[in-house]
């Protein structure tokens, strides 16, 4: 019998892999083009759900989902910290100084436009709706499997 910390120890893991993997591409592509493609915060939101449903397996709850919500906040919250640290200190090397963080923090509010609220919307919708559809999918494949079994 799985122990509740094993039930979301592992969709946590999960969610914060996708934060951490979706932040820092998303602020490589930002800074390679130059632009902001909104589209990625909304994929950051599509790989939590993704990596918290394969963690969760088939035992998906409200939890997970929040699980995976936050998860893609997270996520777009780094991208867009490591975007304004890269344009702020011209560089990766200096992201992490006490001056480019106080800087994100003071103007977090400033630092999403209408856009970007959509594609947060966006990626939270997906976040919220994708571990639950992946987990009743493959519990339907499973009943099938079983059906055809007998």
């Amino acid at each position: 019998m799985e122990s509740t910390s094993n039930k979301v120890g592992l969709p946590i893991v999960g969610a914060l892999l996708a934060a951490v993997i979706g932040g820092v591409v998303w602020a490589a592509i930002a800074i390679v083009s130059d632009y902001e493609i909104g589209i990625v915060a909304w994929a950051i939101g599509g790989a939590a759900g993704y990596l918290v449903a394969h963690f969760a397996k088939n035992n998906i709850t409200s939890v997970h989902q929040i699980i995976a919500v936050v998860g893609s906040l997270i996520g777009i919250i780094l991208g867009k910290y490591f975007i304004i640290g890269y344009y702020y200190e011209e560089s990766i090397s200096g992201i992490f100084n006490s001056e480019v963080i106080t800087l994100f923090v003071d103007n977090l509010s400033i630092s999403f436009s209408g856009m970007d609220i959509v594609f947060v919307l966006l990626a939270v919708a997906t976040a919220w709706q994708l571990p639950a559809r992946l987990g009743q999918k493959r519990s339907e494949e499973e009943q099938m499997v079983r059906a055809s079994a007998e």
